[in-house]
């Protein structure tokens, strides 16, 4: 009878660490949700120790170590209460300021232009104290800003986040405690920071400069980027060829890119001969001063921090050792600033690392038959970081590379030896210049081998796909059962048919129930707030187009659906925009991408009338069916919707329709007080240069963004301060194409693509027109 009770005791002192500490991380969390007095935590948790003291005189060591947990659980409420209290930053009010600001990161380029993030010295503004942060933009006539550099700078200071700016960028405003933005008039250098900080300013400065010396262009660019963060530098296709093939994470200092750095170390080491332990030892400092001279601030520490944890997966820890370690990572984390929790690269490294922890060593043991078990480590884990990091990516992006999937397990170990032959030139070439070059030609080559395979795999059909919110539960469901059937597989040391059918099977059924629970209950965003000026916006309907027209008395009109489907996308669009009514509907021409989903809009919208400049029987059957009326319209017609009166400015009344329905589409010209847009559906150029062009503020980019010589006479005619294009990701055709954006950038027109910024909207008022995006300003 006495035996029970201490293998219970014994089980429990097992795992009391890992308890202990899933206790405070818990307790830090619960300050998201619901704030705590610090004092009557405090309170609570001398009560619970008390109470677990008086247990242990008692022998009841089992109810003594849960109330020793619940009294972490609530230090960890307070303590997390009292540290979110501390960091909230203060909410900046818009007026004129002029101070003195020390530059915290490199210029990087945004729709704005150039963006910095700075630290205040001093500002004229009471309640922005020293060491505030802000985000800065930059004038087109600012001198060249490095980091470090201190600046006497004269603007406005606006708050960082409107009322249409979405949750996560308030998020992520609140974890890196910024308290608004700069939007700067004059920029005067005036000297650079000092102290220690100072000191790390002039390394990371003299890395940047050093690091890929001797090589140019895209090549320079990707070997930076990998060693030290960031995509300056690559033209916009190449961007977009790595992003479509699931490698620009690795322009990014995240934990599982340190990590790899430092396997990768480690395996060099190893091949020297080198015993683990010294080898990890010495990763582990590399990764320190990598880390230092690293771009990303608050960012690369967690990145530091997840990576060492990913090092440490290479000892000979056992498994409840290496989750120990996991845990206290995140209890520092999250002790530091709760709202860690939120961001996701904390959420991409610790997946990425739980990942090593639980699958990396039997896929490396079946790679190890087929290759040297150096590099069966390497694409072991890139193998377990990306199948554990798929869930983060589609809950957060949308979007999932199918071609990431192949392409990382040879684009990783190529990006760990690109780092470390980059990191070896920049240290060489500061005692021996030629030999940093030599070195750096080598990494270029790596850098055009690393493009060539994106662009590959880029091009591929279908390389990337966009999910729903409830297709992370899916990506999870895959992610647990590979962990179940891997780890399966090394318990039994045997090939894969030696498991037991029935094991296979339970762990295929949890998948598809959690599945079939993820797709049964989708995830449903609320509306937005309807805009109080008038707004026009590119709905992202994926490659298509579909334009809404808003008036702040309510009123609306559509113009194209986008594709079908049988949900299709303008479906969910509209239900975001907060849109219940439709005064008008308009088809611009009888294509799929634009007219797809009109039938299903008339049976689920009320429709006040339907308009179309060409017949189309089928959608003007149903319309008709729910008594919605229909007009025919041509150039000269205008409609007013609330505050918009719409011109039709093409076709032309009894224009016989050419070969090419394009030439055809309906061409508006929408005006509201504040803001003008030309909406072009697909009419390229050569329709466009026909008809009388003048300024407007908005410009819809004519068919996706295809090739179109004409368009510089066109924008020369417009002169449009934005421009829009509704594309769809991992489209086929190659929209929007880079001469297209390329002549845009020429004329200096700020665009957004609903490919990656979704639906994007345009509002008018009094002091010009603002662009407000689905994910960020």
């Amino acid at each position: 009878m006495k035996a029970a009770p201490s293998r219970s005791l014994a089980v429990l002192l097992r795992h009391a660490p890992h308890v202990l500490l899933i206790a405070v991380n818990v307790g830090l969390l619960l300050a998201l949700g619901l704030d705590v007095p610090p004092l009557i935590a405090l309170f609570a948790a001398l009560v619970s120790c008390t109470a677990a003291v008086m247990s242990l005189r008692r022998g009841d060591s089992n109810v003594a170590f849960w109330l020793l947990a619940a009294a972490l659980v609530v230090a960890g409420w307070g303590w997390g209460s009292a540290r979110l209290s501390a960091t909230t930053p203060p909410v900046a009010a818009t007026q004129s300021v002029v101070g003195v600001v020390d530059v915290d990161t490199q210029p990087q380029q945004t729709t704005r232009g150039l963006r910095v993030r700075v630290r205040v010295v001093a500002l004229a503004a009471g309640h922005v104290p020293p060491g505030s942060r802000l985000l800065a933009d930059l004038p087109q006539h600012a001198p060249r800003v490095r980091l470090g550099m201190r600046l006497r700078v004269t603007g406005r200071l606006v708050p960082a986040a409107t009322a249409r700016s979405p949750g996560w960028w308030r998020a992520y405003l609140e974890r890196s405690t910024i308290a608004g933005r700069l939007d700067l008039h004059a920029v005067q250098v005036i000297g650079a920071r000092g102290g220690l900080a100072g000191l790390r300013d002039r390394v990371r400065n003299a890395a940047a400069d050093a690091v890929g010396s001797g090589l140019s262009g895209e090549r320079r660019a990707v070997v930076r980027g990998m060693a030290l963060g960031g995509g300056a530098g690559l033209s916009e296709a190449t961007a977009q060829s790595l992003r479509d093939a699931g490698v620009w994470h690795l322009l990014a200092v995240s934990g599982q890119n340190v990590a790899m750095v430092g396997i990768a170390i480690m395996a060099l080491l190893g091949a020297l001969g080198c015993a683990k332990r010294p080898a990890t030892v010495i990763a582990l400092t590399a990764l320190v001063a990598y880390c230092l001279v690293c771009d990303g601030g608050a960012s690369v520490v967690r990145a530091g921090i997840m990576g060492a944890l990913g090092i440490v997966a290479e000892l000979r820890f056992r498994d409840r050792q290496r989750w120990y370690l996991l845990l206290v990572g995140l209890a520092v984390l999250l002790i530091h600033q709760p709202r860690t929790i939120g961001d996701p690269g904390l959420q991409l490294s610790f997946a990425a690392v739980a990942g090593m922890f639980l699958i990396a060593s039997p896929i490396a043991e079946s790679c190890a038959e087929l290759m040297p078990k150096r590099l069966a480590d390497l694409i072991a884990q890139a193998a377990a970081a990306t199948i554990a990091t798929s869930p983060v990516v589609i809950w957060h992006f949308g979007q999932l590379s199918l071609a990431g999937l192949v392409v990382n397990l040879v684009a990783v170990p190529l990006a760990s030896a690109i780092v470390v032959l980059a990191l070896s030139g920049m240290a060489l070439g500061a005692a021996i210049a030629p030999l940093g070059v030599a070195i750096a030609w080598v990494t270029g080559l790596g850098a055009w081998l690393l493009i060539w395979v994106a662009r590959a795999a880029s091009s591929v059909p279908g390389a990337t796909v966009a999910l729903p919110a409830w297709a992370a539960g899916v990506g999870a469901s895959i992610a647990i059962a590979a962990v179940f059937g891997l780890r399966r597989l090394r318990a039994a040391r045997g090939p894969l048919v030696s498991i037991r059918p029935p094991r296979v099977a339970l762990v295929a059924a949890i998948a598809a129930l959690i599945a079939g629970v993820a797709i049964a209950i989708p995830i449903r965003r609320p509306p937005e707030p309807w805009p109080q000026q008038a707004a026009v916006t590119a709905l992202d309907v994926g490659q298509g187009d579909a334009i809404l027209l808003r008036s702040p008395d309510g009123a609306a009109a559509l113009i194209d659906t986008g594709p079908p489907g049988s949900t299709p996308p303008v479906e969910r669009a509209l239900r975001r925009a907060g849109v219940r009514r439709l005064d008008l509907m308009a088809i611009t021409h009888d294509q799929l991408d634009h007219s797809g989903a009109a039938r299903v809009v008339l049976d689920d919208v009320p429709v006040g009338t339907f308009a179309a400049p060409v017949s189309v029987p089928a959608i003007i059957s149903r319309a008709r069916r729910h008594g919605v009326p229909v007009r025919s319209i041509a150039a000269g017609d205008v409609i007013q919707v609330g505050v918009w009166r719409l011109e039709v400015l093409w076709p032309l009344a009894g224009f016989t329709p050419p070969p090419d329905a394009n030439d055809a589409a309906l061409v508006v010209l929408a005006r509201a007080p504040g803001i003008s847009a030309l909406l072009t559906a697909d009419a390229e150029s050569n329709v466009l240069t026909r008809l009388r062009l003048q300024h407007v503020d908005v410009l819809k980019v004519s068919h996706h963004g295809s090739a179109d010589f004409g368009l510089a006479d066109v924008l020369r005619r417009l002169t449009p301060t934005s421009a829009v294009i509704s594309v769809g990701s991992g489209n086929t055709y190659g929209h929007p194409v880079p001469s297209t954006l390329e002549t845009l950038a020429q004329a200096s027109v700020r665009v957004e693509r609903t490919d990656r910024s979704g639906s994007v909207t345009a509002v008018g008022g009094p002091n010009g027109v603002t662009l407000y995006t689905e994910r960020g300003e």
